[in-house]
């Protein structure tokens, strides 16, 4: 099992360097992709991560990819201390922890919606909007489906879920997250609404 400790330190460390939001965004694509090419290559993978190549091989793959997929400088920097320290294994681990790192750092809170089918932009946006006011915080959400929700949604926050039926007063969740209780309806989007798309 992969040290969670390593990547941690890792990707706070990287977090710690990205000065802006559209840096953030080359960074984690530009990583993203080069993580991409590894998993398409068992062999090339497996050369990359241990000693099959050696570190003198390893830095002239990673410089000839630079060139070829414009990485920026930091990019290609990040992934050559991976190289030089032997942690490249870590990548992927590493890159599932910077969002939540990231978002820490702009003090943003990344909520999971799932629904049956997904919410269209209208949706999102008051859907967020509400979250916003509730929490006075800026919130990003991530929609995956869930059919067997049908006319319902769940909301994941962290590692706690908030089951709520689209049907209902969806006041619920504005009570659980803030603690205070609100006499008028919270998220309006009613079961036809939501099943519009």
């Amino acid at each position: 099992m992969r040290n969670p400790v390593i990547s941690k330190r890792y990707a706070k460390a990287l977090v710690d360097s990205i000065q802006h939001e559209e840096e953030y965004i080359e960074i984690t694509g530009q990583l993203g992709q080069f993580l991409e090419l590894m998993e398409r290559d068992v062999e090339f993978r497996s050369g990359m991560e241990t000693v099959l190549f050696s570190k003198r091989q390893k830095r002239e793959i990673l410089t000839t990819i630079k060139d070829k997929m414009e990485f920026s400088t930091k990019t290609f920097n990040f992934v050559m201390a991976l190289i030089e320290e032997n942690r490249l294994v870590f990548l992927d681990s590493i890159l599932q922890i910077v969002e939540k790192f990231w978002y820490e750092k702009k003090g943003i809170e990344k909520f999971i919606v799932f629904s049956a089918i997904p919410l269209n932009q209208a949706q999102k946006e008051r859907l967020i909007k509400q979250l916003e006011d509730a929490l006075q915080k800026k919130v990003v959400i991530e929609n995956n489906c869930e059919p067997s929700l049908i006319a319902g949604i769940k909301i994941q926050r962290g590692s706690v879920f908030f089951d709520f039926s689209i049907a209902g007063n969806l006041k619920k969740l504005k009570e659980e997250l803030t603690g205070v209780s609100i006499p008028e309806p919270f998220i309006q989007i009613g079961v036809d609404d939501a099943n519009k798309g």
